[in-house]
């Protein structure tokens, strides 16, 4: 009984907001959908169009597994746009023109989520107006991830750099210590920096838009549906190439193991039985989260391996150069592609190979950890070490 009280509680109040999302539409109007073409002021075409293939792969013993097969996709070309009188909030992503109606294309998804939605949210906010040029980089929060600050968030930055404009002031996530490096090293002081970390509306005289990296689509692991890497474009790592790399000091090249002994989730179950074998063959173990963003520039780009668990740690690939040697570890179900769609896109040799998951109940398979059972795994870093 008293769930059937509950039941019709949540139907009540589900109709209540209905109707009164309703009543919002009525009174503030509803969000149109606006192409960024029609809508800029200005444009620049910074990037053209271009074909991203996969090819299928194969782990390092030659067997094939279901979610590593071949694909190929169109990126779709990268603009850096104006827009004079443009509203955002500096904590999410979409772009709001000066008649109140939304940006299509700027959002992580794959329909804009504010398209029909009430207006209410800008004509009910106190908004705060700068009358100069700002650019808007926010990703709604994807970029507290480190892996997704150094790529998504980064490209846009890089595309900013590449154009004719040049903003004031930055509307981007810089409270975390890999943020405020980051910034640092690349020459945007915190006097220019509205963060990302508030729910602050504003209008800009003129709001500055790189274009997103959308790159995703739904990939089913054990019965739970996740997001799935598709592309990356080829020039993702130039940013740091350009720099980045030549403020770091390259010396001889190394092997690294990069540890997840401090992550929170992802463990190797048999660490340090791993971790040892990977010492006999030369490698280095290190944990990056300890390391500042220089010094893990400084250890990739001198890096020729770089093995460990799929995560986040991968992403710092950006500083290392082409040849080197990419080899990932991945749990028995969750086979996330960010690490392969980089590699590839920077033209790395990569290598995989799938532990066991001994313990899957009440597990998302992103929190997985992994066995690796470890004669398999010195058969595999001989391979690696002959490929050098």
């Amino acid at each position: 009984m008293e769930s059937v009280k509950k039941l019709l509680i949540k139907i009540k109040r589900s109709k209540l907001k209905e109707i009164w999302n309703v009543l919002n539409r009525f009174l503030y109007g509803s969000f149109n959908g606006v192409k960024a073409s029609q809508a800029a002021n200005y444009e620049q075409l910074i990037f053209s169009e271009e074909k991203f293939r996969m090819p299928e792969l194969k782990d390092i013993f030659g067997d094939n597994h279901k979610n590593f097969n071949e694909y190929g996709v169109t990126i779709p070309p990268f603009y850096v746009r104006v827009f004079n009188n443009a509203y955002c909030f500096t904590d999410r992503e979409e772009v709001f023109t000066s008649s109140k109606e939304v940006i299509t294309e700027y959002t992580a998804q794959k329909i804009n989520p504010f398209i029909g939605k009430s207006k209410k949210i800008l004509y009910t906010r106190n908004y705060r107006k700068i009358n100069t040029s700002v650019a808007h980089l926010s990703l709604s929060g994807l970029e507290e991830n480190y892996g997704h600050f150094l790529t998504e968030c980064m490209a846009r930055y890089y595309l900013l750099e590449k154009s004719m404009f040049k903003p004031d002031y930055y509307i981007v996530s810089n409270h975390l210590p890999f943020q405020i490096q980051m910034l640092g090293l690349l020459g945007v002081s915190s006097a220019r920096v509205i963060s990302t970390n508030s729910e602050s509306l504003i209008q800009a005289k003129e709001l500055i838009v790189p274009s997103f990296i959308n790159n995703w689509a739904y990939l089913e692991m054990r019965g739970y549906k996740l997001y799935q890497k598709q592309w990356l474009p080829y020039w993702i790592s130039d940013i740091y190439k350009e720099n980045i790399i030549p403020k770091v000091k390259i010396t001889e090249k190394k092997r690294i193991f990069i540890s997840r002994s401090l992550a929170k989730h992802r463990k190797i179950e048999n660490e340090k039985e791993v971790e040892s074998l990977f010492i006999k063959y030369g490698f280095e173990v290190h944990n990056d989260v300890l390391m500042s963003v220089k010094d893990v520039a400084e250890l990739f780009a001198n890096s020729s391996v770089v093995a460990g668990v799929v995560g986040a740690g991968f992403s710092n690939m950006h500083f290392a150069s082409p040849q080197t040697i990419i080899f990932e570890i991945f749990p028995e179900y969750f086979h996330d592609h960010g690490t392969i769609v980089l590699a590839n896109a920077r033209g790395f040799k990569y290598f995989y190979m799938i532990g066991e998951t001994k313990d899957t109940a009440n597990v998302h398979p992103q929190y997985e950890n992994v066995y690796i059972d470890i004669e398999k795994l010195e058969k595999a870093i001989k391979k690696i070490i002959n490929y050098c």
